[in-house]
């Protein structure tokens, strides 16, 4: 009997044993910390590049026990922490942000996602040509320009001859007038403007005469006389009437004497001056014209016939490309 008894308290024992570990282990999982829940996750849903985004949490912060881990993975090989996260982004595209929270208890995650775009872009002028230039005078004149900038980009241009502005990419325009001026281009969107200016040179066409002409009519002058005669004046017309319609023509006039003639110094100078004031009064600037007095003729005495040949002033012919 006592050796039975002993059995049974054995029995009893090993019986028992498992049943107080399982117990145990209840109880001690019932006692573990209580994980986080993630409630929400937020932030812009866009961002530009370089622009700082703000990032937010909320958990079950009341029931969660300490101590907690937060992670943030920005998507783009960037992590961060707290329940609070800034972030900014240095390329475009769509990113997935994923928040994590965890402690002894376990842990728990949420994802959401952003777009990076570009910044806006103002419009900017890159280049501005015109062709051709120089042109001349009635000739059309293309503009181009190169813009860049967020569509759309309204291009306004001026052309400094005071006609009408034009709009578009690339447009033309006649200048009718020989001269040098300032075209304008404004290019502007919902961002922001630019302007830039190109000179355009506008050159005269010059009829043939301009270009084919090789010398001028004499003047001939009476016997210490500076007085233009009819047959001066008629000479010299022909000359203004070349001169006035030729800007790439200047004239450089010198006065003569011929021997025996009075004040030849004085005289000549006078010659050179007569014929100076009929070009001006014909419509010849005088910033194109040189006047110089020769004195008397040199290698010449009254001993040979025909002096009014050296009673004279010539209009010695200079082009544009000729000193004066």
């Amino acid at each position: 009997m006592k050796f039975a008894s002993r059995a049974n308290a054995q029995f009893s024992s090993s019986l028992w044993l498992p049943l107080l570990l399982l117990a145990g282990g209840l109880f001690l999982t019932g006692c573990g910390a209580t994980a986080p829940v993630v409630q929400s996750v937020s932030g812009p849903d866009t961002l530009e590049i370089e622009e700082t985004g703000t990032f937010e949490a909320s958990i079950n912060s009341q029931e969660a026990d300490e101590p907690l881990t937060y992670t943030w993975r920005f998507g783009d090989g960037s992590t961060g922490s707290g329940l609070l996260a800034n972030h900014s982004y240095s390329s475009t595209g769509r990113y997935a942000i994923r928040f994590q929270a965890s402690n002894e208890g376990g842990s728990d995650s949420d994802t959401i996602s952003v777009r990076v775009v570009a910044p806006p872009q103002p419009a900017s002028i890159r280049s501005i040509n015109a062709r051709p230039n120089p042109v001349d005078e009635g000739e059309p004149v293309r503009f181009r320009s190169n813009v860049q900038g967020d569509a759309p980009i309204r291009r306004t241009w001026s052309f400094g001859d005071e006609s009408a502005s034009s709009e578009g990419r690339s447009p033309t325009h006649t200048y009718e007038e020989p001269g040098q001026y300032t075209a304008r281009l404004r290019a502007r969107n919902d961002v922001g403007s630019d302007s830039r200016t190109v000179t355009v040179r506008v050159n005269r066409v010059l009829p043939d005469v301009c270009t084919t002409v090789g010398k001028l009519n004499g003047a001939f002058f009476g016997r210490n006389s500076s007085t233009l005669t009819d047959e001066a004046r008629g000479s010299l017309q022909e000359n203004a009437d070349i001169l006035s319609q030729c800007p790439n023509l200047s004239v450089r006039i010198e006065g003569y004497a011929a021997p025996g003639e009075r004040n030849e110094q004085s005289l000549s100078e006078d010659r050179a001056e007569a014929v100076t004031d009929f070009y001006q009064n014909n419509g010849v600037p005088g910033s194109r014209i040189a006047t110089t007095g020769q004195g008397q003729v040199e290698g010449v005495t009254t001993k040979k016939g025909g002096t009014r040949q050296y009673r004279r002033a010539d209009s010695i012919l200079q082009r544009e490309d000729d000193g004066m």
